[in-house]
């Protein structure tokens, strides 16, 4: 039998700790042109740093998590490594570690359960690979069951750079996005 979680989804995807701060009034403005919460504007300061090779440590089972948007969305981040690609599903990098996933035009939740069942039933893959899709899949089951979460999929633009000696299929692209290469 699944454990559900009740309450409140976790504000950072991962577990977090209550503290009360004094800071100086000019540092929380600061903080707030960051971002409307300062806890947020911390998280995402801290986050900038593990980027240049500061590395935080992983909570457990962090490879796969909700991110909170605001109090009524999140979307599904990840580990992009336990997932480099995936029919219809697009893993759209947003920090050390971390990516969000996006998925293609008529795709969504059913279509990476399979796929991560499908990447499970192969042998080419590791054991450390494997236990993270295991978990993926049991958090998207767990996720799909539960009656206090509602999916929806919605579209996101990508805009990628065209190389400058490779034509463009697509024309419109080319006069939106100036190559600087």
């Amino acid at each position: 039998m699944s454990r559900r979680q009740r309450g409140r989804p976790l504000k950072f995807g991962r577990p977090a700790q209550i503290l009360a701060l004094t800071l100086p009034h000019d540092v929380v403005r600061g903080l707030r042109r960051i971002h409307p919460d300062p806890a947020w504007a911390i998280v995402s300061l801290y986050e900038k740093r593990a980027d240049k090779g500061h590395h935080p440590r992983r909570e457990s089972g962090s490879r796969v998590e909700l991110a909170q948007l605001s109090p009524d969305s999140a979307l599904i981040v990840v580990d992009p490594q336990l997932i480099p690609s995936a029919p219809g599903v697009s893993v759209v990098p947003v920090a050390a570690g971390r990516a969000f996933l996006a998925f293609g035009e008529g795709r969504g939740l059913a279509d990476l359960e399979v796929a991560v069942l499908d990447r499970l039933q192969t042998d080419n893959v590791s054991p450390a690979e494997r236990k993270g899709l295991k978990f993926l899949h049991r958090q998207l089951r767990g996720w799909r069951r539960s009656r206090r979460l509602r999916f929806s999929t919605r579209s996101i633009i990508i805009v990628e750079r065209v190389n400058r000696g490779r034509q463009s299929r697509n024309r419109s692209s080319r006069t939106l996005i100036s190559p600087t290469n």
